[in-house]
């Protein structure tokens, strides 16, 4: 989403081999891929060059339906901080996500990654427990919402960074109001409590109904659509994804399980969960994830094969990255798809 010779080429692919739906990233680090006054613009973007409307604009003479990936809480991966002196890292350091009940000491936690990859993970989250950060977010919802003719909003990273997190000191505070009796309780000690579990479960999903409520009224046409944990059961207790609710519910049109296991029996435990949990009428709102980067064409073929024999035919391959760096592999792949 760099260039229009990228976008040309993302179009041609998907044109030749018939996809019709393409999840174009918008929103990556905490930075914009469209013209935005509330997003900082993404330093990999020259001149004034608007990637959203350039891909919608090409993209309708020929039937591909465009949707507009956001990373969500996702805010920042890199060692180092971000160029852009409006980024939120910069900007907000008080609305990232804590694991630790105070506030991140950004300074502090590029210093340990400098020396320990990995140390934290996938790196900086907002706080979704943080009434700004909702705010914010609902706010950049909004104006893609009302600015450009999208056919759909993917919410990606629409969860808490693991089941450690979620205690940024605001976060907190609100928690403790709404549950006055645990208002001394040693942090520790909440950690272990239901209450706390469905107060994070609880944020999210009401941050979901808002943002469905936004799209629905600016873009009434828009799909829906969130990336989710493949299993149901670790997807509410360690991210706060309850998102069996968010489509029975309607706030969803589509879940998109990332359903990225290389193990078949693993693929097969997480589809099976879903058949468990979920009523059949909402089986043709899933869009299986299969991922491409981490197994070879014929392993992911067997899950494309797999996941259609049990009745899930919606499939959303992940990611076109592989078939750009390696063309065979498409070549491989597109042959379980008869």
């Amino acid at each position: 989403m760099t260039s229009t010779e990228c976008i040309d080429k993302v179009l041609e692919f998907a044109k030749d081999n018939n996809f019709n739906h393409i999840f174009a990233q918008v929103r990556g680090r905490g930075d914009a891929y469209y013209k935005s006054d509330i997003v900082p613009r993404s330093n990999f973007l020259k001149g004034d060059f608007d990637p959203l409307d350039y891909i919608l604009r090409k993209s309708e003479p020929l039937n591909i339906k465009i949707h507009a990936w956001i990373n969500v809480y996702y805010l920042w991966s890199a060692n180092r901080m971000p160029l852009q002196h409006d980024h939120l890292l910069n900007t907000h350091p008080q609305w990232l996500d804590s694991k630790e009940f105070r506030y991140v000491n950004v300074k502090n936690m590029l210093s340990t990654m400098n020396r320990s990859k990995g140390a934290y993970g996938e790196g900086f989250y907002l706080a979704p427990t943080h009434p700004d950060v909702e705010k914010y977010l609902l706010n950049l919802i909004t104006e893609l919402a009302r600015q450009y003719p999208i056919d759909g909003i993917h919410l990606d990273y629409i969860r808490y960074h693991d089941l450690e997190y979620g205690f940024n000191p605001v976060g907190l505070e609100i928690f403790k109001g709404e549950y006055p009796n645990l208002a001394e309780t040693p942090n520790s000690v909440i950690r272990e409590k239901p209450s706390w579990g469905n107060f994070r479960r609880k944020t999210i999903t009401q941050f979901v109904e808002k943002a469905s409520k936004i799209i629905r009224i600016n873009s009434p046409d828009c799909i829906i659509s969130a990336a989710v944990k493949p299993n149901i059961y670790i997807a509410r207790n360690r991210y706060g994804q309850e998102w069996d609710l968010w489509l029975s519910a309607g706030y969803l049109d589509w879940a998109v399980p990332m359903n990225y296991a290389t193990e078949k029996d693993d693929f097969d435990l997480n589809i099976r969960v879903m058949q468990d949990n979920l009523p059949k009428k909402y089986h043709e709102k899933i869009i299986m994830g299969i991922s491409t980067y981490n197994q070879s064409a014929r392993s992911a073929g067997k899950k494309v094969q797999h996941a259609k024999k049990l009745n899930f035919p919606n499939i959303c391959v992940f990611s076109y990255n592989t078939f750009k760096e390696k063309p065979s592999y498409w070549n491989l792949l597109k042959r379980y798809f008869r």
